[in-house]
């Protein structure tokens, strides 16, 4: 009944168009997602950025003229994964968690990528993490689980994608590939491959391109850890921008994007690296509203989630929050587990366990715990305690925290979490929740979106207003 309501309404769009003698105006569609991006993460990065003078007090989308909730359950489960939220997103179809690009029958079903492509579009998908990760592949992929990496970058060199961009291929273990095989098959198939940081020229190129980060990697590093020859995900965008509108202006094009790592941060329960990295996809949607301002009339821009990711809370058991304490923190907890194994497991000495002291002292250095941010008496004997678990007698030195992207020290990965308690931010779990996400649109035809949506229902919407013709 849901399904068949849906489909009433979009085509009850389609006909009012018709009825007033108009055509679709909708010629440049922007399709943004933050994995993981809830409507706390989004609120709790405008208070980061307001209390430490990390980035823009408002967040540019936040304050789009229209602005909604997405459901995001899956057809197996009230909590989605990315898998079936991109397919969703993507298709308008549920399926079951970790099934890219099928329906619930294991079924291929199409995207809102190949119906703008079918009507003469070009085709653009670009992503802060792997090519083939879940959420870009569920707009040109079709395979039973999101683990089938090979076969979704396979999928991607067969299917006519204009341009794709990622910080690289992720591969499966025992096949003995590495990227650079599948990059070697993509130029065989015509593909252009470049990599980063800068990509001038692109706007030249003939035929499909791939651009890649040009580092031995499958993610972008946080934005929190990021060095200065590193390659951004607004560097994939203004790319992607470049070489469509200079291929496809006339006609028009649909250019998803996603900013990948927000999710990785809410998996660690890391606030500071969450907020950095949605802080730089908001910096990558500046490159689009730049876009926008030359197009308004024939420009939309939608931006959503596929989930939730951490159940973040705006504060922790106190009325009161202070967010200004997170400026001690310079690196993501993945980075600061390195950090803390060299300086207290270094290979090239015999080991030593540390003192106490010595501990707090590293804390006191990256986390500003004991120096600019108070530890009470009952907090420093829990972080003691794992001291203890991890140095003491009998104590494992491998005492480690791990999540669905890192496998973090458990004496770091407490101490930020300590950290961000302190600063009024509280994660339930380092992994997704069921919360309903946020709707952020801004352009052409963005009344269509007003109100709650389900994920299924977006990007028939957006076929709508197009003109794109479904499956």
């Amino acid at each position: 009944m849901k399904q068949t309501l849906k489909t009433l309404i979009v085509t009850a769009l389609m006909l009012g168009l018709s009825a007033c003698g108009q055509k679709p105006q909708v010629k440049y569609v922007f399709y943004l997602i933050g994995d993981g991006m809830g409507i706390n993460e989004v609120i709790g990065t405008e208070l980061y950025n307001q209390g430490t003078g990390y980035g823009p007090e408002e967040i540019n989308f936040a304050h789009f003229p229209v602005r909604g909730f997405v459901t995001t359950v899956s057809s197996s489960s009230l909590v989605t994964d990315s898998a079936a939220g991109g397919t969703a997103l993507s298709s308008g179809v549920k399926t079951y968690n970790s099934a890219i690009g099928v329906n619930a029958d294991t079924v291929a079903v199409s995207s809102v990528a190949d119906w703008a492509r079918a009507a003469g579009y070009g085709v653009g998908i670009a992503t802060s993490v792997g090519i083939n990760h879940a959420t870009p592949a569920c707009f040109v992929a079709h395979t039973e689980k999101r683990r089938n990496y090979e076969t979704i970058v396979t999928q991607y060199i067969e299917t006519p994608v204009d341009f794709a961009a990622g910080a690289g291929i992720i591969t499966e273990k025992g096949t003995g590939h590495d990227g650079a095989y599948f990059e070697n098959l993509a130029r065989e198939a015509g593909i252009t491959v470049l990599h980063g940081p800068s990509f001038d020229g692109v706007a030249s190129v003939e035929g499909r391109v791939l651009c890649l980060s040009g580092k031995d990697e499958v993610d972008l590093p946080y934005a929190i850890d990021r060095k200065e020859d590193d390659t951004t995900l607004s560097d994939f965008v203004q790319a992607g921008i470049d070489y469509l509108d200079a291929r496809f202006g006339k006609k028009g094009f649909f250019f998803m994007i996603e900013g990948g790592k927000i999710d990785y941060g809410g998996h660690s329960d890391d606030a500071a690296a969450c907020f950095q990295e949605l802080t730089d996809f908001a910096s990558a949607i500046d490159v689009v509203l730049a876009f926008y301002e030359k197009h308004p009339d024939e420009t939309l821009i939608v931006i959503t989630a596929d989930h939730e990711t951490g159940g973040l809370m705006l504060g922790a058991g106190q009325y009161e929050m202070h967010p200004e304490l997170l400026a001690a923190q310079k690196a993501s907890a993945s980075v600061l587990t390195e950090l803390f194994r060299e300086e207290f497991f270094p290979d090239d000495k015999p080991y030593k366990a540390p003192s106490w002291e010595q501990v707090k002292a590293f804390f006191a250095k990256h986390l500003g715990l004991w120096d600019s941010v108070p530890v009470s008496a009952r907090s420093e004997a829990g972080l003691k305690d794992i001291y203890e678990q991890t140095f003491g007698k009998g104590g494992n030195r491998n005492l480690e925290t791990v999540n669905l992207y890192s496998v973090n020290s458990k004496m770091v990965s407490e101490a930020v979490i300590y950290l961000d308690k302190a600063a009024g931010y509280q994660w339930s779990y380092g992994s997704h929740s069921g919360s309903p996400v946020g709707l952020y649109v801004k352009g052409k035809g963005q009344e269509a979106f007003v109100g709650i949506r389900d994920n299924t229902e977006i990007a028939p919407t957006i076929a709508a207003l197009a003109g794109y013709k479904r499956d």
